[in-house]
């Protein structure tokens, strides 16, 4: 709709068709439909086991004429993926006989081709207590706050950010009392650039001198069901996600 031949994948995106016919005759009905095509399999692209068509019926009013049909539909999963646009123009003066009187079927035509290009949904993260600090004291009660900046979410999508604690030096999960110290944080993306935190209180009597690394994963939560993970971040030396807990002094 804003002109451009590139539409970032999405639940929702929506290719317009402008089509000029001439050779009309006035005052017939026609019917113009339209589907779209996969251009590297040259086969109909079905969702959900239907063709994606659609179709606009006009009487003409003038031999010359520009109309345009709009195709609305899910393409998550067409990341990467070039589709074309067949076209037949049917004379529709009898409905119940239309009379098919011209074609558009080109799968190498470029004006009908639209790519469609994969959401990469990036992620930076920095980890703090709740006052901006990277070194704690080790306490019975800990606040490690995850900063995590998203960019390129689908707005109105809802996701859910999952993080949980990791011990640098032995790079494994940390577990007090047999659990992993993880939280996690569900939201609705009302832009494609977000700043979402995610908090881990937990007794950290025993971790002096260890350096604690937050992994986070960020899952498309639309359906509970069954998430789908569309990024992550887990980097064991990554310094802004480092916390470390000082050493307890030696007493003399």
């Amino acid at each position: 709709k804003d002109g451009e031949k590139t539409i970032l994948a999405g639940k929702e995106v929506t290719i317009v068709d402008t089509v000029k016919l001439d050779g009309l005759t006035k005052g017939t009905k026609y019917q113009l439909k339209g589907w779209q095509m996969l251009k590297e399999e040259n086969a109909e692209l079905i969702i959900d086991g239907k063709r994606v068509e659609n179709d606009y019926t006009f009487v003409a009013d003038d031999e010359e004429m520009k109309v345009e049909i709009s195709y609305t539909f899910n393409a998550s999963a067409l990341g990467g993926k070039n589709l074309v646009t067949f076209e037949e123009l049917y004379d529709f003066s009898n409905p119940d006989e239309p009379v098919k009187v011209a074609e558009h079927k080109d799968i190498e035509d470029d004006g009908q081709t639209v790519l469609i290009t994969e959401r990469i949904i990036k992620i930076h993260t920095t980890a703090t207590d709740k006052d901006g600090n990277k070194e704690l004291e080790a306490g019975k009660k800990v606040t490690i706050i995850d900063t995590v900046t998203l960019e390129s979410l689908e707005v109105g999508t809802q996701y859910k950010l999952v993080g949980w604690q990791m011990l640098k030096e032995e790079n494994a999960e940390l577990l007090i009392n047999g659990k992993r110290v993880e939280s996690d944080y569900t939201f609705t993306a009302d832009s494609e650039t977000m700043k979402v935190e995610v908090a881990f209180t937990f007794d950290a009597t025993s971790l002096d001198g260890k350096q604690l690394v937050t992994f986070e994963e960020l899952y498309d939560f639309s359906n509970p069901d069954e998430p789908k993970k569309v990024t992550e971040h887990k980097d064991i030396e990554d310094k802004g996600q480092t916390i470390t807990f000082k050493e307890k002094p030696e007493e003399p």
